[in-house]
């Protein structure tokens, strides 16, 4: 087991409230700036519940870090809870900078204590585990590892990545772009080992030893279906390239959305994909992503063409249907920027189009 502590139901209430009700009692605000510590007597207060209660702490350069990863199960009703925070104390000339990062709680179920202290090591072990190593190797992740505590699907992320990368994740951007967007500095990231898209409700896992990939359902990672797996490959091998801006695109009522596209191999097969979202001119960045969908055909002319949206989690036999689903009010202008796009081939708009095509065909003969 890690540093998890099991507790009493009693004990993990009192912790997780003290937290609760000082956060609440400042509008959320989670970010302290202070000329000394003692000149707020509440934040005092829980910077001393940490100080007692947290099973990993230590110190880099300025900062000091504190970690209280606690979980309580109930035996008679097989029901556990796991809840993280962390406080990070930043010392400089002029003062100190203290930030608090919480869980509300994951809640669990299990048969014995054995299996849920399984289930703990399983969601969020991996977590503390690297913050352990950062800490006691004095890395400079550290602090954004333990401010990530604030935002539980990245941390579920991060214990998933622990387990199949080790302590390598601390060598490449992984780290700091998850906490971008825990931080709400990006509104997503994606590379070779992870795609973090909250807007559409996107956290993804590659374990690029196996080729397997695992997406977050409900509060566990699972693997995704042979079915999905294609469209997901096609997003990790072309996310470069469709994250390059090509046009705008101004629906019904006026409102703007940024296109691009892109297109990959997977398996023999073509996979083409498209991005629709908000895009800032002046910062020459996405806001964020509405929707990411990847479009493939199959070898032969009867095979149709299929599209997936990541939003939707769901794949769409024909164009209309998807356009009907995900790009109301500006469909017609998406498939003129499908046909347009210089990095979609040929052959892909062709088949498009003949899908499409033929889906209108039987629509009319009916009549």
């Amino acid at each position: 087991m890690t540093a998890f502590k099991e507790v009493s139901k009693k004990e993990f209430d009192e912790i997780r409230e003290v937290i609760s009700r000082f956060i609440e009692s400042h509008y959320w605000i989670r970010t302290f700036r202070l000329r000394n510590l003692d000149d707020d007597k509440d934040l005092k207060r829980v910077i001393e519940l940490f100080e007692e209660n947290s099973t990993i702490k230590g110190s880099v350069n300025n900062a000091t870090i504190y970690i209280i990863p606690i979980y309580y199960y109930d035996p008679r009703s097989r029901y556990g809870e796991i809840y993280i925070a962390s406080l990070v104390i930043k010392r400089d000339f002029s003062g100190y900078t203290v930030k608090i990062g919480h869980w509300v709680s994951l809640s669990f179920q299990a048969s014995s204590e054995e299996e849920a202290k399984s289930i703990v090591e399983e969601k969020i072990g991996g977590f503390t585990r690297l913050i352990e190593k950062a800490l006691s190797i004095k890395h400079t992740l550290t602090t954004k590892l333990a401010e990530l505590a604030d935002c539980p699907k990245e941390t579920m992320l991060i214990a998933l990545l622990y387990r199949f990368y080790g302590d390598e994740v601390l060598s490449d951007d992984t780290i700091p772009g998850i906490h971008d967007t825990c931080s709400l500095k990006t509104g997503f990231f994606i590379n070779d080992k992870v795609i973090v898209i909250p807007s559409i409700g996107l956290w993804v896992v590659r374990d690029t030893k196996s080729n397997k990939i695992f997406r977050i359902y409900a509060s566990r990672f699972a693997e995704v279906s042979s079915e999905e797996k294609i469209f997901y490959d096609a997003l990790f091998r072309g996310y470069r390239d469709l994250l390059e801006p090509e046009a705008m695109v101004k629906s019904e009522l006026g409102a703007e959305y940024m296109f691009s596209s892109s297109e990959t191999v997977v398996d023999g097969k073509n996979v083409s994909l498209v991005a629709i979202g908000g895009y800032d001119p002046e910062e020459k960045s996405w806001r964020y992503l509405d929707d990411i969908f990847a479009i493939t055909c199959g070898v032969s002319v009867e095979d149709k063409c299929s599209a997936y949206s990541f939003y939707q989690k769901n794949i769409f036999e024909d164009m209309s249907e998807m356009n009907r689903y995900i790009f109301s009010g500006i469909e017609e202008a998406v498939l003129g920027l499908i046909f347009s796009s210089r990095r979609i081939r040929e052959e892909t708009k062709r088949r498009v189009a003949e899908d499409r095509v033929k889906k209108h065909t039987w629509e009319v003969l009916p009549a």
